[in-house]
């Protein structure tokens, strides 16, 4: 869970000092130093680390603090996940999520066409 806590922390912080723009490289060469890719059993695991660390939280953490902070936690233990945002319409709404082997974790996100994948 110490680990689930700091990449919330991490990813909280670098959500409220950057824009996506900004990240896109960090991410991308992160992720490129990943050996394996993460099994969909791996992320479901790491997810529930996330929602663990939440609840160490006072403010709260929406799905894109969250879903950059499962790709930092998969990606810390060498284990490659694409992180992706989508957008919909009527009524407008932006979602991000998490995808490990091709599949999705979120259900949520099947509403929404990705406009970004790293």
């Amino acid at each position: 869970m110490i680990r689930g806590w700091i990449c919330l922390v991490i990813a909280i912080f670098l959500i409220r000092t950057r824009n996506v723009e900004q990240l896109k490289p960090f991410l991308r060469k992160r992720k490129g130093k990943c050996k394996q890719v993460c099994s969909l059993d791996e992320v479901e695991q790491a997810f529930v680390k996330i929602e663990q660390a939440k609840c160490l939280f006072l403010s709260r953490t929406a799905c894109l603090e969250e879903s950059l902070a499962l790709f930092l936690y998969a990606t810390s233990k060498g284990k490659a996940v694409d992180w992706s945002i989508g957008v919909r319409l009527a009524p407008f709404a932006s979602h991000a999520w998490i995808e490990g082997d091709g599949h999705r974790v979120d259900g949520e996100a099947e509403a929404y066409k990705k406009i970004l994948m790293i």
